[in-house]
């Protein structure tokens, strides 16, 4: 996603992805890293309550990922410290934006992150499944379906 950022002026970007935070290093973007727990396997950031407070941030836009999407449980993920960090930026973002493969359609893993209702716009690939777009927009999910170069 970063390159389509690059050219925006006027951009703070908060993220707990390091390699996000290194893509954008050198722009003119503003980067905030989230304060915690580096996730070694993800080379990601969880967020400890007492290192960083989400409450004084104002976010417009949330683009999250998933491991699972399900119509019945919503987003998921493996990890319980990403999850937690996940549902906080979920809670304080105007929209919400979670961009995920179709490979973890119709899956439930270890840890909810939030309801569907609670994305505003579900980004995917184009291998999904038309029988899977159906059911997910005949449930009122907004589906943004893109092509893999």
């Amino acid at each position: 996603m970063t390159p389509f950022l690059l050219g925006k002026e006027k951009l703070t970007v908060v993220t707990n992805s390091l390699p996000v935070a290194f893509d954008l290093i050198g722009s003119n973007i503003e980067v905030m890293i989230i304060g915690g727990k580096v996730r070694h396997s993800e080379k990601s950031v969880t967020a400890n309550d007492f290192l960083f407070r989400f409450e004084h941030l104002n976010i417009n836009k949330a683009f999250l990922c998933a491991s699972g999407v399900t119509l019945e449980k919503g987003i998921s993920d493996f990890s319980l410290e990403e999850a937690m960090t996940r549902k906080q930026l979920i809670h304080i973002s105007q929209t919400v934006y979670v961009a995920t493969d179709s490979t973890k359609f119709n899956k439930d893993v270890a840890i909810q992150v939030c309801s569907l209702d609670q994305v505003d716009i579900l980004i995917t690939d184009n291998a999904l499944s038309k029988e899977t777009i159906k059911q997910f927009t005949e449930a009122g999910v907004q589906l943004k379906v893109v092509g893999v170069n």
